[in-house]
């Protein structure tokens, strides 16, 4: 065989095998996802993890099987499989929410902080961790820094009444009612049955409170 034919045919079979091999990952893949889509989480992981031995790419790999096994709520292997997938993709906000939300389903509160802190220092503008981060400080009575998170949730989006509550509280729990005050006028046009949206109002407000309209 002359050698341009020989090296012809070792192309050939080269692309051959690569097409291959990339068939038999894409297969795994598609299998999971009809698995995950018939509830099916143990056998979704099992393709997934198929996936990766076959060659595919190992943050996808580590992402997904994170999300299975939280779906299959093993929370403890889809801790470990989150922290894989964010060290594998540093600049990857997902394995930081998918940790968030495991964190959540066990009720460990300084994990969940941790959790959303990493997610924040990769996009400080994503207001759920914004909020969750908030939340948990309020709770824990550090209201100062909760300020800081609930503000900025509340800049990010100034008509959502959530935020705008959980900022007015928080300047309400360091003594600094004047300062809530405005908050809580803008809460009682929008949302006056909102949660403790009328506590808020009567400590900023010291008075009767507001006539219902059409009775002023």
């Amino acid at each position: 065989m002359k050698p341009r034919i020989l090296i012809l045919a070792l192309a050939f079979i080269t692309t051959a095998q690569a097409a291959d091999k990339l068939a038999a990952i894409s297969e795994a893949w598609q299998k999971s996802i009809t698995a995950e889509s018939s509830g099916d989480y143990p056998g979704a992981l099992e393709s997934v993890l198929a996936f990766k031995s076959a060659g595919g790419e190992t943050y996808l790999a580590a992402v997904r099987a994170g999300w299975l096994s939280y779906l299959n709520k093993d929370y403890d292997k889809a801790a470990q499989f989150y922290t894989t997938a964010a060290k594998q993709g540093p600049r990857a906000l997902t394995p930081h929410l998918g940790l968030v939300s495991v964190y959540q389903a066990q009720s460990k509160t300084d994990d969940i902080l941790r959790a959303a802190r990493a997610g924040l220092n990769i996009d400080q503008f994503n207001r759920p961790l914004l909020l969750i981060a908030g939340e948990i400080l309020y709770n824990q009575k550090d209201y100062r820094k909760a300020e800081v998170f609930f503000e900025r949730a509340h800049k990010l989006q100034p008509e959502d009444p959530i935020a705008m509550s959980w900022f007015g509280w928080a300047h309400i729990s360091q003594g600094q009612a004047k300062l809530a005050a405005p908050t809580f006028e803008k809460l009682m046009q929008i949302n006056p049955e909102g949660y403790f949206v009328r506590d808020g109002y009567a400590i900023t407000h010291p008075g009767p409170p507001p006539a219902p309209p059409g009775r002023r």
